[in-house]
């Protein structure tokens, strides 16, 4: 980051961002496009695989596999055996899901910015 100078010449403590990473999210049309975006993964990705994940640890492999128990749609959330999910167990992969989509990506983001930009940024310092 450089310091900004005002005309007076006393330094100024407002910095004006020149990383890429930086530059990416401070734009204003960056905050709803990734929000979006998450939020499609979360619907189409994430869920589906929180509900077999949850099925998985209820029954195990043999419950998913051979026996074919899957999460039913609804409320309240049951199995397709008939017995209801335990709500620790919903709460734990739902909030297990939620955080690994939304903060793992945006981290992984953040780090192929700054991967991108040491690697194929502009080589002139």
């Amino acid at each position: 980051m450089k310091m900004a100078y005002p005309e007076s010449g006393t330094p100024s403590f407002t910095t004006k961002p020149t990383d890429l990473a930086s530059r990416v999210f401070n734009h204003p049309n960056f905050a709803p496009a990734w929000i979006c975006f998450l939020l499609l993964l979360l619907v189409f990705v994430s869920f589906p695989i929180q509900k077999i994940l949850l099925v998985l640890w209820a029954y195990g492999r043999e419950g998913y596999f051979h026996q074919g128990i899957r999460v039913l749609p609804g409320k309240p959330v049951r199995f397709s055996n008939g017995t209801l999910v335990p709500q620790e167990m919903d709460m734990a992969t739902g909030f297990g899901m939620f955080a690994l989509t939304v903060f793992g990506l945006s981290f992984a983001l953040f780090f192929a910015l700054r991967l991108y930009e040491r690697f194929c940024g502009n080589r002139r310092v």
